[in-house]
């Protein structure tokens, strides 16, 4: 365990050390950022009593909230904002070291791949806040598969509370009880995870009650950004001159505007709806199966139970009309989880490389596009091709992800017969 401690102090040595070059580079190449021209408005915005809408659920505002309570000077509320993404790295290293030693894992592999990915998106982990409700599920994940499932449900809601995305997996979490008629913990689980929210929201109505419809509405009406797969593939269309579409600024992103856009963006959403409820009942079916055949033992319903995570934040991202780059640092825990149950040694290779060349790849377009060209109308066709590269890439990641649940819970016999 000691040697356990010492590798953790070291990795969380070396992605602090990649902070402060981050942000040494950040002011001695003044480069603007989302946290100093976003985040640090809002937080004064709060400060100064000014009423503020968010295009992000309202437990998201604490965490801006709390560098500002330290310094009202934009150079230290962004040392105060890596000082907290640092934190929350950290305490997703621990967590995916407690969870390796649950698996059986290899806490040290584990803990590295877990590093080597959040490395990949250094610049988005410290310039926005998502690994906050990615490592606020990982801990609902790991109080799950340890039984403490109040903890559980709590922190999942705290996630979403955060950022939308974790209430896609409230049914992955109930699924399970209702398949064993453990009605006790269906309700349990749900009361927890709904009065959490309440007493998130309830402050936030009774201050501002259009905050929330607001971020209802804000959503709904987003266009088809550029970086979605459904972007990405239509793009081309434009480039050789079969449609016209331009790319704009608007929703604090840049979006495609045109004939198909626009056509195809209000579908999307629903679509993504359908493939992510599809996903609920195939889990609840081989869950069924797995405990009708007697195969029904823990690491196969863990396995089942992270495959299922990790397919239904992918189908989030890939189906949705929007596809921020840093939305990838949602997958990194779960493709951690799940290769921390794998046996077969080529897919975890396989799924584990295609995580890193899906994030090396949306480093590389955004450097090129938003860093070099400037973002907007100025993204050019390369731009464009480097986005659809990146989105065949994750595409692939989900195959892969897909063949590993598949290969270790369905028989042979029974693949080749539905082939």
């Amino acid at each position: 365990m000691d040697c356990v401690r010492k590798y953790q102090l070291m990795l969380s040595a070396v992605f602090g050390i990649a902070c402060i070059v981050y942000l040494i580079a950040i002011f001695v190449l003044d480069i603007g950022t989302e946290v100093i021209t976003g985040r640090f408005e809002n937080a004064n915005d709060v400060f100064n009593g000014n009423i503020l809408h968010l295009e992000y659920p309202p437990f998201a505002l604490v965490f801006m909230l709390i560098p500002r309570i330290f310094t009202s000077v934009a150079l230290w509320f962004k040392v105060g904002f890596v000082i907290e993404m640092f934190a929350f790295f950290v305490i997703g290293l621990l967590l995916i070291c407690k969870m390796a030693e649950k698996l059986g894992a290899d806490q040290k592999k584990a803990m590295l791949g877990y590093t080597i990915l959040m490395l990949l998106m250094l610049q988005f982990v410290t310039d926005r806040f998502d690994i906050i409700p990615a490592v606020l599920t990982l801990a609902s994940v790991y109080c799950y598969i340890t039984k403490r499932y109040v903890w559980a449900f709590m922190f999942l809601s705290l996630a979403t509370m955060t950022k939308l995305y974790p209430a896609i997996l409230f049914p992955i979490f109930i699924i399970p009880f209702l398949t064993d008629r453990d009605w006790k913990n269906v309700i349990k689980g749900t009361a927890v995870f709904a009065i959490t929210a309440l007493v998130v929201v309830i402050p936030v109505m009774l201050s501002d009650p259009d905050m929330l419809s607001y971020f209802t509405g804000y959503h709904m009406d987003r266009p088809l950004h550029i970086e979605s797969v459904m972007g990405s593939l239509i793009y081309p269309l434009s480039m050789i001159g079969l449609t016209e579409m331009q790319i704009v600024f608007s929703f604090g992103s840049d979006n495609l505007a045109g004939p198909w856009p626009d056509t195809v963006a209000p579908l999307l959403t629903p679509l993504m709806l359908i493939s992510i409820l599809m996903t609920y009942a195939l889990y609840a079916f081989m869950l069924r199966k797995m405990k009708m055949e007697k195969k029904d033992d823990e690491h196969s319903r863990l396995f089942l139970f992270g495959g299922a995570i990790l397919v239904s934040i992918m189908l989030f991202i890939l189906v949705g009309k929007v596809f921020s780059s840093q939305f990838l640092i949602w997958i990194i825990p779960p493709v951690m989880f799940l290769l921390m149950l794998m046996d077969d040694r080529r897919l975890k290779c396989i799924i584990f490389l295609l995580s890193a060349i899906v994030l090396v790849i949306t480093q590389v377009q955004f450097a090129y596009n938003v860093g070099y060209l400037g973002g907007g109308y100025n993204i050019n066709d390369l731009g464009m091709m480097m986005i659809l590269l990146r989105n065949i890439a994750a595409i692939a990641l989900l195959y892969f992800s897909v063949k590993a649940i598949r290969d270790r819970l369905v028989p042979k016999e029974t693949q080749h017969s539905a082939c």
